[in-house]
């Protein structure tokens, strides 16, 4: 179960933190939800408690943690799909998985393709999008602002 207050990551949302539990009464059923604020969007979203084990949530990381996984964006990637069709399917995987190791592979593999000019427009969306979601929880742990923990990303690139 959730708390208020806590800081959590969701796979395609990003980080955010449970904002209230609240219960709502529709159809003469009452029903508990949890209300989150995501910061990547600056959106509330609200799920229902018995339909929470449906989303891949997950406490964000500490800052030792982030620290480490973010130096996966400084190492050389051992190969990068050649074929943007499969690329684009293998990084919505890497992405969709909530997995800030997996994201930050995406990001350190896009940049490669970048410097290169080999980066299809479709992917420079996947890009911007993963950048967001592993910004967001940079925010949350080292307490930054969106332009900064950008800025931590990408003086890492």
């Amino acid at each position: 179960m959730l708390n208020i207050g806590q800081k959590i990551f969701i796979s395609d949302y990003g980080a955010g933190y449970v904002q209230d539990i609240d219960s709502k009464e529709s159809l003469s059923i009452e029903e508990r939800y949890v209300n989150i604020y995501f910061l990547l969007d600056n959106m509330n979203f609200m799920i229902p408690v018995n339909k929470i084990e449906n989303y891949k949530v997950r406490n964000i990381l500490s800052k030792v943690e982030l620290e480490i996984v973010l130096r996966t964006i400084l190492s050389k990637s051992n190969f990068i799909e050649s074929n943007w069709n499969n690329r684009y399917r293998s990084n919505k995987k890497k992405i969709q998985s909530g997995d800030t190791f997996k994201m930050c592979e995406v990001i350190r593999d896009l940049y490669y393709l970048k410097k290169k000019d080999m980066l299809p427009p479709g992917e420079v969306k996947i890009l911007e999008r993963v950048e967001g979601m592993v910004a967001s929880e940079i925010m949350l742990v080292f307490g930054f602002n969106m332009e900064q923990s950008l800025c931590k990303i990408r003086n890492l690139v």
